[in-house]
């Protein structure tokens, strides 16, 4: 079984065993065929033949399949299976053809196998010195099944309907351009425990004093907390005083991590986990100078040096100054770390200048670094050493590419009797130690490798990686967050109904005579003198109707409706009545060429007595009526009013409609003009027809009394 499924030494084996098929009378077969059931993992399977090739007709196609009938298959079912697949020739076992994978079964992907497993006319065909594969029109097919122990709830997934908070307690955080480095750093000070409670006690909801970048982070530890899917870090960022572009530009997760590090630090009421002190020395002739440093990180060689021990030694290794020795003076300098904090950040120097290729290089060198280490070594003489001074890891952030480009993700231990889980964005899976460990130990031709470790102290990484509850979390973060959410969502879903809505600004002849401005109504909607109805589009041109005359209080029979639309001048003007009523009010609007979400509707009003239908604007005598609108311009008290809106036929004259509308004797004087858009009038002669004057639906005439000057 081991030379037909090699066995992986990185995997756990569960269970294995083989099952074979005889199959006689081969030509006989059906199109497809189905083997008996077997066991193995505990799971029932079987073997998928296509004796004649499965959607395509060269190749013989064969599968695994599971056994589970309708309805038995256990919820959330899986199972990592490393399988073989043998096609053999019954009295000549020699003379076989076989295929392996690996593959994680469930119920979306409930058989795989090979499409393409042999040749059909390799059945027939003698395979070398051997015989073909079928014998006396018979052969069998056995499949070899190791079932694979999956530690990490994620071996061979392809993610499609994984979940990270469902798989493994934990979200991600969503990715908004170029921020993966922001996302790893994010989650390393999140696990961080202390530092999480300690932010969430921080007194920030008063919005006055309130410090913006600590307050968003605080939500976004929540969200993290509590939600079901990734957190976006949008909020957070614009806390940083980040635009748009700093989204787009990739940065270093190192330079990121001394920032927010940084931050923390000018806020006294957060626990002082991150700081250590060192002391640099140097010692003239036996005369030592000295100074003693805050670091809130360690920057370390990484470059031909093999491992994290090593690379300490050599950071505290004292140097010799030669140039000065050989003037005859003795010159020695060097460091001791007087403390390491209770969470230590080693930063690996993987970038560093290539004097032959002139350019910053990555350095990929194997460099190991363990699971735990004793860091007193490092220590002054003079620190105490009562309490150990033994390290746990407990973050890997791991970078894969060059020095300008690449990826980044995390290992990180989330509680202290937790395994490592990874931080990928928005994915969350769990992982063995060894691609925690060695996997990113780097090495000749590896671009993917450690470039930031984390360590806890030992004696209290209970205290630094307790967990944290609801508990922990002040009611005002959650219910700012649960109200904000509640409004977003209501928000969506009003946005989302909006298509389905036609708004609509109504104007009337009220309106109309209070306008002493230009176009009919004003274009401001919050005037006061404004009506607007919201309709769904599905509504009926006559219910629209309904509705109209019940907003404005009129008799719905004496109403028709206008559609305006924007004309090429910048004017707005009634353009098409609704004459159609049992078609719905979005093919009106398409009718009238109207595509907006917003119409101006002008609601003409019959002046018939009580009970008399509304004039509709219809073709007469072989004459086109239109709608006209009629203001007066008042010479002594130099203002302008909407008088009146009718139906006339184009082929009437001007004049007899004016007076008779204005109420003038037949002789009055007048002057007409068109108001055509805005800074710009035609005289019309009142004497001519509306067709002559080129008249149509919804144009303005104002009309003006002539008064001699001793008037």
């Amino acid at each position: 079984m081991a030379k037909l499924l090699p066995v992986d030494p990185t995997l756990e084996t569960a269970h294995e065993s083989h099952f074979n098929w005889c199959l006689p009378n081969w030509t006989e077969l059906k199109k497809t065929e189905l083997s008996p059931k077997f066991e193995c993992g505990g799971s029932k399977w079987r073997i998928l033949l296509y004796p004649r090739g499965n959607n395509q007709d060269q190749y013989l196609s064969i599968y695994l399949k599971h056994g589970f009938d309708d309805g038995e298959m256990p919820e959330h079912w899986h199972s990592c299976v490393q399988f073989a697949l043998v096609l053999w020739n019954t009295n000549s076992p020699a003379a076989y053809i076989s295929q392996n994978v690996n593959f994680r079964f469930s119920s979306d992907d409930p058989d795989w196998g090979f499409t393409k497993f042999c040749e059909l006319r390799k059945l027939l065909g003698h395979l070398g010195d051997k015989p073909s594969l079928l014998g006396n029109d018979e052969a069998n097919i056995t499949a070899y099944v190791r079932v694979i122990r999956d530690h990490t709830g994620s071996l061979w997934h392809t993610f499609y309907n994984y979940g990270s908070k469902k798989a493994t307690g934990f979200v991600g955080l969503k990715n908004l351009g170029s921020t993966g480095y922001l996302n790893v750093i994010l989650q390393c000070f999140y696990f961080t425990n202390s530092l999480r409670k300690a932010i969430y006690q921080l007194p920030l909801n008063d919005t006055s004093n309130r410090n913006t970048f600590l307050w968003a982070l605080q939500r976004l530890f929540y969200s993290l907390q509590t939600d079901d899917k990734p957190a976006s870090p949008l909020e957070f960022t614009k806390g940083l005083g980040w635009g748009p572009q700093q989204l787009l530009m990739q940065q270093d997760v190192q330079e990121i991590a001394r920032l927010l590090l940084d931050r923390f630090m000018k806020e006294p009421k957060l626990p002082d986990i991150f700081r250590g002190k060192k002391n640099t020395y140097t010692t003239i002739d036996g005369i030592q100078q000295s100074r003693i440093e805050d670091f809130l990180d360690i920057g370390i060689n990484v470059q031909n040096i093999r491992s994290l021990e090593e690379s300490l030694a050599e950071y505290i290794r004292e140097t010799v100054d030669e140039e000065q020795a050989g003037n005859g003076t003795k010159t020695t300098s060097g460091v001791l770390f007087e403390t390491f904090p209770d969470v230590l950040h080693l930063h690996l120097k993987r970038c560093a200048y290539d004097m032959a290729q002139r350019q910053f290089m990555k350095v990929n060198d194997f460099f190991a670094y363990p699971e735990e280490f004793d860091a007193s070594p490092y220590l002054s003489p003079d620190t105490d050493r009562s309490e150990s001074w033994v390290y746990r890891l407990t973050g890997v952030v791991v970078h894969s590419g060059g020095v300008y480009s690449g990826s980044y993700w995390v290992f990180l231990r989330p509680g202290a009797n937790l395994p490592f889980y990874k931080f990928d964005d928005d994915r969350v899976t769990g992982v063995m130690l060894t691609n925690v460990m060695e996997d990113n130990f780097g090495g000749e031709g590896k671009a993917t490798n450690a470039y930031m470790l984390i360590y806890v102290r030992k004696s209290r990484v209970n205290d630094i990686l307790a967990d944290v509850t609801a508990a922990d979390v002040p009611a005002y973060v959650g219910n700012g967050l649960v109200e904000e959410r509640e409004m977003a969502a209501r928000l969506k879903k009003e946005k989302e109904e909006e298509r389905f809505y036609l708004h609509t600004v109504l104007a009337s002849a009220s309106q109309f005579r209070l306008h002493s401005g230009f176009d009919i109504t004003s274009p401001n909607v919050d005037n006061g003198n404004t009506t607007t109805l919201r309709v769904r589009k599905e509504t009926s041109v006559n219910d629209f109707t309904k509705a109209v005359a019940q907003k404005l209080v009129v008799d719905p029979g004496r109403c028709t409706l206008w559609i305006c639309i924007n004309r090429q001048n910048g004017t707005r003007r009634p353009h098409e009545p609704l004459l159609r009523a049992n078609i719905t009010i979005a093919q009106a609007c398409l009718d009238a060429n109207f595509t907006g979400s917003n119409a101006h509707i002008w609601v003409e009003v019959s002046r018939a007595a009580a009970g008399v239908p509304a004039p509709l604007p219809h073709v007469t005598n072989g004459g086109e009526t239109i709608l006209i609108f009629i203001k007066n311009f008042d010479v002594i008290n130099q203002t302008l009013r909407g008088v009146t809106s009718l139906y006339v036929l184009k082929d009437s004259t001007i004049r007899p409609h004016i007076v008779t509308v204005m109420g003038w004797p037949e002789d009055t004087r007048f002057s007409v003009h068109e108001e055509v858009k805005p800074a710009m009038i035609l005289n019309v002669d009142p004497n001519s027809t509306f067709a002559r004057a080129e008249l149509g639906n919804g144009d303005i005439l104002c009309v003006q009394k002539l008064v001699k000057r001793s008037e």
